[in-house]
């Protein structure tokens, strides 16, 4: 029995040693690599099935598009919007004397640059239309080198070498050569808006008179007193020449005489009120001191 079991063992050893030495005999041929892996097989059958679909090919490489904007540009335009629009030429407003006149004072509140531009846009068209408006602001320009503007202006449209500005002088010029000046149509109305500046009352002593007055409204001036300032002298009682003994031979009156009606008004009493309203031969009258 123990003989049996002795050549079992040597029988199992024989065949365990006969395994070894076939799995690390140095002749032996080395073990077959296992399968890949599903996932492996799968990855493998997509690139198949991708190739079959289209071949591969290295992509060739595109320059980058310019953009539209850094192109140089065409020399006949592809469109009305690359056109390059020109800078408007402005347009020189023609000279005119009515417009002279508001450029000249358009109100107290003017400043010196307009003043010499508008008087030198009278000189250079050489408006002699322009000198009644140029003596009558002379009184208001609110600055002694203003004066001295409008004087040089002056003495350029009439020849006359009055030196500096003085007002009175320009007046006594105007007075004897009224025969040679007229004014602008709208002078009346630019007149009255220059003294209603001054108290809107003006404007309605002034407005109606370019229709029925015989007085150049040229030699109208202001007297620096506002309307009713000072009392005016309204239709006065009169007295027979021989029952005025208050009268001295030599005193000065204002006489006039319309359609038979003599008037006498005595210097002394006028010169208080400056003014006088008054009918005479049935038409009415405004005497002015």
């Amino acid at each position: 029995m123990p003989s049996n079991l002795l050549y079992i063992h040597l029988i199992l050893v024989a065949g365990l040693t006969a395994i070894t030495l076939g799995c690390f005999g140095g002749s032996s041929v080395p073990p077959t690599p296992e399968p890949t892996p599903a996932q492996v097989s799968a990855r493998a059958d997509m690139s198949a099935k991708t190739t079959n679909a289209a071949p591969t090919s290295t992509p060739t490489p595109t320059s980058t598009p310019v953009p539209e904007a850094t192109r140089a540009p065409d020399a006949t335009p592809t469109s009305v919007d690359e056109e390059a629009t020109p800078s408007p030429v402005p347009t020189a407003v023609p000279y005119e004397s009515e417009a002279a006149m508001y450029d000249m004072f358009p109100g107290f509140t003017m400043s010196m640059q307009q003043t010499l531009e508008a008087l030198e846009r009278i000189k250079q068209n050489d408006d002699s239309s322009m000198i009644p408006v140029l003596i009558e602001v002379m009184r208001f320009m609110p600055t002694r080198s203003s004066r001295d503007s409008v004087a040089d202006t002056l003495r350029a449209l009439t020849g006359q070498p009055y030196e500096g500005n003085d007002w009175d002088k320009w007046m006594d010029w105007m007075g004897a050569n009224l025969d040679d000046i007229e004014p602008p149509e709208g002078y009346p109305d630019w007149k009255a808006r220059l003294y209603s500046a001054i108290d809107e009352r003006f404007a309605f002593f002034l407005r109606p008179a370019r229709d029925f007055s015989r007085i150049r409204l040229e030699e109208v001036v202001w007297g620096g007193v506002r309307p009713d300032g000072i009392p005016d002298l309204r239709r006065p009682s009169f007295l027979e020449a021989s029952e005025a003994d208050y009268m001295d031979p030599d005193d000065r009156v204002f006489g006039l005489e319309i359609n038979g009606d003599l008037r006498a008004y005595p210097l002394r009493v006028v010169n208080a009120h400056e003014m006088v309203n008054d009918s005479v031969g049935g038409k009415p009258i405004s005497l002015m001191w």
